[in-house]
């Protein structure tokens, strides 16, 4: 498989290597913050009631901002886009560690809400432009996530660090914004240098559908039907990322009374798991082919969240939280590749909209529900809600979304 990844990075076009080279910044800033915000949040004096709805604020924004980001990308581009969305990201950690009042944090919070809007709707939609095959799009999202979860991993084990060798003031993880912050700044100013503008086949297909003065092409209800079963699919991505990993750390230091240091040296661990299910991603989607790669995934996610609502050992625990990394990454993985993939040129800015407000909407439903479940203590319930989020993830997929992405992706060959 090794071999097999090398000849991927090989084979990709310039521009994709430029992006995923970029990417190892902004994995470990985004690694530190992951990991020091709820922790410096509870420094504060925050309960674990108001980080929940703090969370649940940044998705619901997210969520209103996407549709306008999918139409100002429309006429600031691509590359301008995401460029924007990491400086702004820079000044959200840099407000995170001035702020010590509810109001400056959520105004911090805020910032980094919008900042993360501009990043995901424009950075898939940008990678997949310098690609020049299907086959290439896959394999870029794949090791472009690659890049981030090891990189995250690496930022999270530094995370656990930073507050001993930077000690900050208003808490011991104030500084390690800071450098969070440099990172993703950097990384935005590396894109904005390095990054080719966008190749013709884009300009061309936004020309053929965006002309300025034309009237808009109309979608028809064929095609809005099917960007509505995928976004359908990415609420449900949505509402068990944020049902459980936004609160990890949480979890593991109140259900497992584990110290900073194991927590950064668990989740950095948990991040290589990350990285190595998106390499092996490509290569079983290869083999096993769409159809049955997502049903295995789903399966095999929900009954690891299931077994993790049971109580267990700290080492079990562990041990489960590792495996399910590789297979949540491995899945998400392929319902974002697989669907932006499936859907036409000229319609990807308006379904990158639609993507990001579907998954907000699961996003702040969840982060509201966790956060409540978790000030309650009812620790095992985000498990079991998020392995019944699954399953019904695999019944939209089954019944309604299978067949039609089977049929666009047999289509574009």
């Amino acid at each position: 498989m090794w071999a097999y990844t090398v000849q991927q990075f090989r084979d990709l076009s310039p521009g994709v290597r430029r992006f995923i080279a970029t990417e190892s910044l902004f994995g470990i800033g985004s690694g530190i913050f992951n990991l020091i915000l709820n922790l410096h949040l509870l420094d504060l004096g925050v309960s674990k009631g108001e980080i929940g709805r703090i969370t649940s604020l940044g998705a619901l924004i997210m969520g209103l901002a996407s549709l306008p980001a999918g139409l100002v990308v429309k006429y600031v581009g691509r590359k301008t886009m995401l460029v924007g969305g990491m400086l702004l990201a820079f000044l959200a950690l840099i407000l995170f560690g001035l702020g010590t009042g509810i109001g400056m944090i959520t105004a911090a919070q805020v910032v980094w809400s919008l900042s993360i809007t501009a990043i995901v709707n424009s950075e898939i939609q940008l990678i997949f432009e310098y690609c020049r095959s299907k086959k290439e799009e896959t394999s870029a999202y794949s090791l472009l996530f690659a890049i981030f979860t090891l990189f995250t991993g690496i930022g999270t084990w530094l995370g656990g660090y930073l507050p001993l060798w930077l000690p900050g003031h208003s808490t011991v993880y104030q500084y390690a914004f800071f450098v969070a912050g440099g990172c993703l700044g950097l990384s935005g100013l590396l894109r904005g240098v390095l990054l080719p503008n966008a190749p013709d086949k884009a300009a061309s297909g936004a020309s053929t559908a965006e002309t300025p003065g034309a009237p808009a092409k109309p979608k028809s209800k064929h095609a809005l039907s099917f960007l509505v079963l995928l976004s359908l699919l990415i609420f449900i991505s949505g509402f068990t990322f944020s049902m459980l990993n936004p609160f990890l750390n949480v979890i593991l230091k109140f259900r497992f009374g584990m110290e900073d240091g194991q927590i950064s040296g668990l989740l950095a661990l948990s991040g290589f798991f990350f990285f190595a299910g998106s390499l092996l991603m490509p290569y079983v989607l290869e083999r096993w082919g769409s159809r049955r790669t997502f049903f295995i995934l789903f399966v095999y996610n929900a009954l690891v969240v299931a077994l993790m609502a049971v109580s267990m050992p700290a080492s079990v625990f562990a041990g489960l939280l590792l495996i399910r990394g590789a297979g949540f990454t491995m899945l998400n993985n392929l319902m974002d590749s697989e669907c932006m993939s499936a859907v036409a040129e000229e319609d990807r800015n308006l379904f990158a909209g639609m993507r990001t407000v579907s998954r907000s909407i699961g996003n702040t439903i969840a982060s509201y529900w966790a956060g409540y479940l978790l000030a309650g203590n009812h620790n095992a319930l985000p498990f079991v809600l998020t392995g019944l989020a699954l399953l019904t993830g695999f019944g939209v997929y089954a019944w309604f979304v299978q067949g039609k992405l089977d049929r666009r992706l047999g289509a574009q060959g």
